[in-house]
């Protein structure tokens, strides 16, 4: 699936792409089947092919928010001007999926943004879409799990 730059950047500036929130726990979310995010996944295909940028909010608890976006690039929606000035206005850009987690404990920016796949895979119900997620889920629940935990020094 491909869109141009403008048409985004225009979506974006008007905040006019698709958004729902979803409240999903932190158990239900590292289920090994994946069926915890699947009413986001669902939601955010329907979404993209009625527009090409969407957004699904996932409201993990009150310091945890977790998104899955489509984009033609690796930055939140929130930023259309990044957008504008990374990419060419009148180039077709392939559609890509985006999971965003915003946490104060995450890292330094309390944001972090990695692509796991493409519009075209979750159209087409690709398994590794979801897999890709939930091992990306695993490795942010991991850092904030693990934060402020140093390991013992060993005196010898």
């Amino acid at each position: 699936m491909k869109v141009l730059a403008n048409e985004v950047i225009q979506t974006l500036k008007d905040a006019s792409f698709i958004t729902e929130d979803f409240k999903i726990g932190k158990a239900t979310l590292k289920k090994a089947d994946g069926s915890g995010v699947r009413p986001a996944f669902e939601f955010l295909k329907d979404a993209i092919q009625e527009n090409a940028i969407a957004e699904a909010v996932i409201n993990v608890n009150k310091s945890v928010v977790i998104k899955l976006q489509s984009n033609i690039i690796n930055l939140p929606l929130a930023y259309p001007a990044p957008v504008e000035k990374l990419t060419e206005a009148e180039r077709e850009y392939d559609i890509n999926v985006y999971a965003v987690i915003e946490a104060e404990d995450i890292n330094p920016s309390h944001l972090r943004i990695d692509e796991i796949g493409t519009a075209d895979d979750l159209i087409e119900g690709n398994p590794d879409l979801q897999l890709n997620f939930r091992d990306w889920l695993l490795e942010q629940f991991d850092r904030l799990d693990n934060k402020g935990k140093e390991e013992p020094k060993v005196e010898e």
